[in-house]
């Protein structure tokens, strides 16, 4: 390849590298709902009235959270009208996945044109992934991550496609597209892009380092646990069409040898597998309920 060749070559991705910049800079922002959630999260109390005072700063978010608790999901025989009551009536962990779905669905929710998600399919694998998370992390021994950044990990998981879906060709229609299209389309693959966007909002730390390895949890022999849990947390999700197809496939067993080390790395025994995927698969159930006519 002459010096030419070379220095276009250069020149072409360092303009890609700008756009690709801009694109991050023009994403809707996470709601800082999340952030704050995150840190009354890691207290070791808090209260419902505490959830109110963070909730209350996004007036819409309310209103979003308190319609689908009143839905026909929950079925409750009287109307919900504040947030404590919500709380109470519909249990805390209901009402966090609600607010995890609703505040993402303005970053999520967009139609992709060659990455392989039917309409709302990509906000729905991710706040998928984020329930399977968290579940895994409350029952692991060794994991790193608190349930509630290992949900936050797994709904962000896959950030990145939302910018790299711009500089693919389309080709012939959606596809499964893999990680080196991703990296000789704009240089990067969305595990990589997707730590630069995340370091971007301040998202802390353990986050960040999930969603980096969250194709390959194992580095220089070390098992990096955050990692490990969106790994597998995103194989159940796609085993079982979570995001991925118009129907979920929640019947579908999930092959725990693929995965073994990591649930070793984790501290998951093999036999204790059943019982956590029939919890999933409960909290999945539930799933179209928090994004029904949002």
């Amino acid at each position: 390849m002459s010096d030419a060749t070379l220095a276009d070559k250069k020149s072409d991705w360092k303009m890609v590298r700008m756009q690709v910049l801009d694109r991050i800079e023009s994403l809707p922002s996470l709601s800082s709902v999340v952030h704050e959630f995150l840190e009354l999260s890691r207290r070791e109390f808090f209260t419902a009235k505490d959830f109110e005072r963070v909730l209350i700063k996004d007036q819409a978010l309310v209103a979003r959270l308190l319609k689908v608790a009143n839905s026909a999901l929950f079925g409750r025989s009287r109307r919900i009208h504040t947030i404590p009551e919500a709380v109470v009536l519909i249990g805390l962990e209901n009402l966090k996945n609600i607010v995890y779905a609703v505040s993402s669905g303005g970053l999520m929710r967009r139609q992709m044109k060659c990455y392989d998600y039917p309409a709302k399919g990509f906000w729905v694998h991710g706040v998928g992934v984020g329930m399977t998370a968290r579940a895994l992390s409350e029952v692991s021994r060794k994991g790193t991550l608190h349930s509630e950044e290992a949900y936050v990990a797994g709904l962000l998981h896959d950030v990145a496609k939302l910018i790299i879906d711009d500089f693919l060709e389309p080709g012939s229609g959606p596809r499964i597209v893999t990680m080196e299209e991703e990296r000789q389309a704009c240089g990067m693959d969305h595990t990589e892009l997707g730590e630069h966007i995340l370091r971007r909002w301040n998202i802390p730390e353990g986050i960040v380092d999930a969603v980096r390895y969250h194709h390959e949890p194992l580095q220089d022999g070390q098992w990096q646990p955050g990692g490990a849990v969106v790994e597998l947390a995103d194989s159940i999700c796609t085993t079982w069409g979570i995001g991925k197809h118009e129907l979920m496939s929640l019947g579908e067993e999930i092959d725990s040898e693929p995965h073994s080390e990591a649930m070793d790395a984790l501290g998951l025994a093999k036999v204790a597998l059943p019982p956590i995927l029939l919890r999933i698969r409960q909290k999945l159930a539930e799933l179209e309920g928090y994004y029904e006519g949002y």
